[in-house]
């Protein structure tokens, strides 16, 4: 909210994680919070082509296998930190039909939180992709509205870049200093 000046959640809440938003929503937010903090914005942005300078210090989308790795935690799980999803994630058996503050459920091997379950997060697609950008984007995580078999690390899809749904959301990333 302080970065786009509203919130298009449809479930509001200071902890509960933003959805409802396009991939081109999710962009745009990377480029407002990175010019707030003073860094590069990683995205050139002109009506609905978007260029990604992978060079850039700014905030952007995790590629795929970043999502992935980061979701993996360093460890071999089928969920983001367990084999039970109901440790660490909210889906459509526990959810009770909405999303949930963040942090609630066990953290991965990394300390990262809700990467199966709550919500989907928009990504960048991998190069070569089939995604990439010719049907819509990829997203990863499964959310409060999915069977099991879709909240796993390894889960990815793909939508219309301008698709807002009440089950998909975005992490953000930065490149690593050298």
């Amino acid at each position: 909210k302080a970065i786009m000046g509203e919130n298009p959640s449809c479930f509001k809440g200071d902890s509960l994680p933003v959805e409802n938003v396009s991939w081109y929503d999710a962009v745009e937010f990377c480029n407002r919070l990175s010019k707030k903090a003073g860094l590069e914005p990683a995205y050139s942005i002109n009506g609905r082509t978007v260029k990604w300078d992978r060079n850039a210090s700014g905030f952007r989308l995790p590629i795929v296998e970043d999502w992935q790795y980061a979701a993996r935690g360093g460890e071999n799980y089928v969920y983001s930190g367990s084999n039970n999803l109901d440790e660490v994630g909210w889906y459509n058996k526990n959810s009770e039909g909405k999303t949930h503050p963040v942090a609630q459920k066990k953290a991965n091997g990394y300390g990262l939180y809700d990467m199966s379950g709550n919500v989907c997060e928009w990504c960048w697609d991998s190069e070569g992709s089939s995604y990439n950008g010719t049907y819509g984007r990829s997203y990863c995580g499964g959310a409060w509205s999915f069977d099991s078999n879709r909240c796993t690390v390894d889960y990815e899809t793909s939508s219309s870049t301008g698709l807002k749904a009440v089950f998909l959301g975005f992490r953000v990333v930065r490149n690593a200093d050298e």
